[in-house]
């Protein structure tokens, strides 16, 4: 009966297929993360899939600190892109609008 235990865990590594054993356990648990939040976030529950949502990066984190270190330095970057995107939009909107209000007037003096 010993015998037999002491194999069990041989066979079942051998039955856990290759691309399985490829994935580190990190990576697989911050997709898992992402995954189990984004279900939260369907069902309601918008502060449980956050707080699923930052340990899933806290392990991915963990796991790449040097890509952690680059989005940290590149983050003003990133914050002055969005608020240029932001402005333009607001620009498109703003334009938009006056070109429907000259149309309402015209179709209002037909």
């Amino acid at each position: 009966m010993a015998t037999q235990l002491k194999a069990l865990p041989a066979k079942i590594e051998a039955s856990i297929p290759e691309v399985v054993r490829e994935v580190p356990w990190s990576t697989a648990a911050a997709a898992g993360s992402l995954v189990a939040a984004a279900f939260l976030l369907m069902t309601g529950r918008r502060k449980a899939a956050l707080a699923v949502v930052v340990a899933g990066g806290a392990v991915a984190a963990l796991d790449n600190p040097q890509a952690v270190k680059e989005i940290w330095d590149n983050t003003p970057k990133y914050l002055r892109a969005g608020q240029d995107f932001l402005l333009r939009a607001e620009d498109v909107v703003d334009d938009l609008k006056n070109k429907a209000e000259r149309v309402r007037t015209m179709l209002s003096q037909a």
